[in-house]
């Protein structure tokens, strides 16, 4: 019927209308958001090419804040990495976020500090730093920065006083402990932790050279007499019987119980047997100079071939065999100068002995061959007066500590490139005004990467801890 198919086909249009809608305002989906590829900001505080320590501990501090612009930063995905070679066991693929002080790690930033077991070495550096946010679009930028040879990093205050001069430093061979003569006591200090660990009072006046024999757990210590220290228990033992006025101290290269003795007032060499604990000999040395002599310095090439003496009134240094007790050479000029050192230093190999020429024309570091006992160079450092001198494990760095020459002229110290024979670096020697600062003996760590520099200001010892970043060799 036509009348039926007319209706059907109005039903059909009214479900379509149904189905469709017929509102005029019908919300649309709106497309996605394009996807996250901005890598996060990224400021850089620190290193920077005039700022890399922020606390005056002469280390790198790594400080960077960052944000992003879509997402949050992924604190887990930073990294930082040298490009040069480290001084430890850290490599130019390590992420130094998990090596050197992670002081804090968040959405908003870094600061990371170096530490002296991976340190990073002199001159231009570069680090890596790179973070990513949590859509993984990473920053990565490359931070060039300048480091100086060496630097002060603290200063131990050891609480001890006196008016006497700090006369020598020493650090044992597993660089555990260290040892300083101030005044009539042996302080203890451990170089790790940079803490006195002990102050032992002597039996006598102030002390001069200390030499170790870790092997029997002994110090001896010149004064008044040889004086015998425990390693272990960190007490005094004894004078060494029949021992007198010593200073300087040695130990025999070819026969590990027999020391050496630079004795006062006679100037004469002492033996003393550690062992049988007891002054065994001495070499008779004429001294027409003075009527008293001192001898401040021993040192002994291997096999106790030649014995190097430091003369305090008569000047120079002495060329002794002490097996035979026989004077080989007087080494008293350099050049046509006369000089006085009371401080000098031997090479590993033994092949030069390095001067501290108090009193010369020109003061500064003489280079003595022990071949042919001569003076073969000379470091004109006429401004200053040295005072002690040390090399580095590496032998390539020599630090100079020097005392005031007069008022106008104030004291510094010095780091030496000993191929080059040519200063590298000053370090000065602040003291508030009216004070007298005296810097003395240095003592290199074994691991090279420290140094300790005993001083007075006053009458009052510190000791000053010094970064030396040398490259690996």
């Amino acid at each position: 019927m036509p009348g039926g198919a007319g209706l059907v086909r109005t039903l059909s249009l009214i479900a379509v209308l149904s189905a469709g809608g017929c509102r005029s305002d019908r919300i649309t989906k709106p497309p996605p958001p394009p996807p996250d590829t901005t890598p996060p900001w990224v400021q850089v505080l620190s290193p920077s090419d005039t700022l890399y320590d922020l606390n005056a501990d002469g280390l790198v501090d790594v400080s960077l804040t960052w944000r992003d612009s879509a997402g949050a930063i992924d604190p887990g995905s930073a990294r930082v990495r040298s490009l040069r070679p480290l001084n430890g066991p850290a490599d130019t693929t390590s992420n130094l976020v998990h090596i050197w002080r992670l002081v804090r790690v968040d959405t908003a930033g870094l600061l990371l500090r170096e530490t002296v077991d991976n340190l990073l070495p002199d001159g231009r550096n570069q680090l890596e730093v790179s973070v990513a946010d949590t859509a993984g679009n990473r920053f990565t930028d490359t931070l060039t920065f300048d480091l100086p040879h060496a630097a002060l990093s603290t200063t131990i205050p050891t609480g001890a006083g006196s008016v006497s001069f700090p006369e020598d430093i020493v650090i044992d061979s597993a660089g555990r402990r260290g040892y300083m003569t101030a005044g009539t006591a042996l302080l203890v200090f451990d170089p790790e932790s940079l803490r006195v660990v002990a102050l032992i009072p002597s039996m006598g006046s102030d002390l001069g050279d200390v030499v170790l024999d870790e092997a029997r757990g002994a110090a001896y210590v010149g004064e008044g007499r040889v004086e015998k220290y425990d390693l272990r228990t960190n007490t005094y033992v004894e004078e060494v019987p029949g021992t007198y006025g010593t200073q300087g101290l040695a130990f025999s290269r070819a026969n590990s119980q027999l020391l050496y003795a630079g004795e006062a007032f006679a100037g004469y060499l002492g033996y003393v047997d550690v062992v049988a604990n007891a002054h065994v000999d001495e070499m008779v040395i004429p001294h027409p100079y003075n009527p008293e002599e001192f001898v401040p310095k021993l040192a002994v090439l291997a096999g106790d071939t030649k014995l190097y003496m430091a003369r305090y009134w008569q000047g120079g240094i002495l060329v002794i065999d002490p097996r035979a007790k026989q004077i080989l050479r007087h080494v008293e000029t350099v050049g046509t100068s006369p000089f006085y050192a009371t401080q000098f230093v031997l090479s590993r190999n033994d092949g030069h002995l390095y001067i501290a020429l108090r009193d010369a024309d020109p003061r500064g570091v003489a280079d003595l061959d022990t071949f042919s006992d001569s003076i073969v160079r000379v470091l004109d450092l006429s401004e200053y007066v040295p005072q002690c001198l040390q090399l580095s494990p590496s032998q390539r760095r020599l630090f100079l500590t020097t005392t005031p020459r007069d008022s106008q002229v104030p004291a510094i110290n010095v780091l030496i490139d000993v191929q080059r024979w040519a200063v590298i670096q000053f370090f000065y020697q602040p003291a508030p005004p009216g004070v007298l600062r005296i810097d003395g003996p240095i003592a290199f760590r074994p691991d090279g990467k420290l140094f300790f520099v005993a001083r007075t200001l006053g009458h009052t010892y510190f000791i000053d801890v010094y970064l030396n970043r040398e490259p690996k060799a």
